[in-house]
């Protein structure tokens, strides 16, 4: 109640200084203070407007779109996509070309939180931008937008964005979502010419977890790259723990597989499926893997999969130099002593 009252009291209070008809700009804009000389007056005349999801500031709004201060801009462009009316996505569209960074990430942000499908094809070219912010900003409002066509756009260009923080988001956003209608271009994406695509595509195929896709994933065991090798495993291993054709698979890779993550992976999950006859892989993995992820990737196995022996091994890895080791060791020893 307090919540709704200050709300409205900003509206009340920002209105009580309309601007009288006149000319120009002026003439559009019914809240003094988006026109006052101090631009943090008017970038926060903007901010408190979109906080209270005025409606009735829209065509205010819009009519101080092009401030001559970038803080005013980006405060106006947010509070648009606040405030949530979808008449203003035209002029915020019109902004995408600013030559400012920090517009053009408040353009996308604004898109998204309007989410609606019209800021699709602007959202789709800002994923080509030269700025790696402006790339994460459009690739996010696209996954809140999150119909099957933004959908389609982050898995056929934001998925091979050269920024890592950008490809994750994606990975997390189809992931959380299962976007079923993603598949066969992930699919297709385990063909790329890039390993990191080629990654990426493993690892979301797995969190969608979709019976359809363990035939390429199979055929993902024998990539040239180790990490999709990895992450194939694991999305067998999710999807189809007990599926034979599956468990042949990982098992036949495993006899001539010779990175250690991998084969740590690869035992792991035919472990997960029934087939212990491999837990010995990552037992030695423990103590001689190099560099020192795979050590800590073998402790985390053992945790999920190891049994009552594998203590007295872990216990002795808590002694490792590397304090990614050790912390993985500690929280596989948490999760084993726990094992009935």
């Amino acid at each position: 109640m307090r919540g709704s009252l200050r709300v409205a009291m900003t509206v009340v209070l920002l209105a009580a200084a309309m601007v009288l008809p006149g000319c120009g700009t002026k003439s559009k804009v019914a809240y003094k203070e988006l026109l006052d000389k101090d631009p943090l007056i008017r970038a926060d005349a903007a901010v408190r407007l979109g906080q209270a999801k005025a409606v009735e500031a829209v065509d205010s709004l819009l009519a101080v779109l092009d401030d001559a201060d970038e803080g005013v801009r980006v405060a106006v462009l947010r509070s648009l996509g606040d405030i949530g009316d979808r008449r203003a996505i035209p002029a915020v569209i019109a902004r995408s070309g600013d030559p400012l960074q920090a517009v053009r990430v408040a353009v996308c942000q604004s898109l998204g939180r309007l989410e609606d499908p019209q800021g699709i094809p602007t959202l789709t070219k800002m994923l080509n931008d030269a700025d790696g912010l402006v790339r994460f900003s459009a690739a996010r409002a696209l996954g809140k937008i999150g119909t099957p066509e933004a959908v389609d756009v982050l898995v056929k260009l934001a998925l091979q964005d050269e920024n890592e923080r950008t490809r994750e988001l994606v990975v997390k956003v189809i992931g959380e979502r299962e976007t079923k209608s993603a598949i066969p271009r992930l699919e297709s994406a385990l063909r790329a010419e890039s390993d990191t695509v080629r990654a990426n595509a493993a690892q979301v195929l797995g969190q969608i977890a979709d019976a359809s896709s363990v035939p390429v994933l199979i055929r993902a065991l024998d990539d040239p790259y180790d990490k999709v090798r990895s992450l194939a495993a694991h999305a067998l291993g999710t999807i189809a723990p007990k599926n034979p054709d599956a468990l042949a698979a990982l098992k036949k890779r495993i006899g001539v597989e010779t990175q250690g993550m991998a084969r740590v992976d690869l035992a792991w999950n035919l472990a997960r499926g029934g087939d212990r006859s491999e837990m010995d892989v990552i037992r030695t993995l423990l103590v001689t893997g190099d560099p020192e992820d795979v050590r800590a990737e073998a402790a985390w196995a053992l945790g999920d999969v190891g049994d009552a022996s594998d203590l007295p091994r872990l216990q002795k890895a808590f002694h490792d130099k590397r304090g990614l080791v050790r912390k993985q060791v500690y929280l596989s020893l948490q999760k084993l002593e726990k094992k009935p």
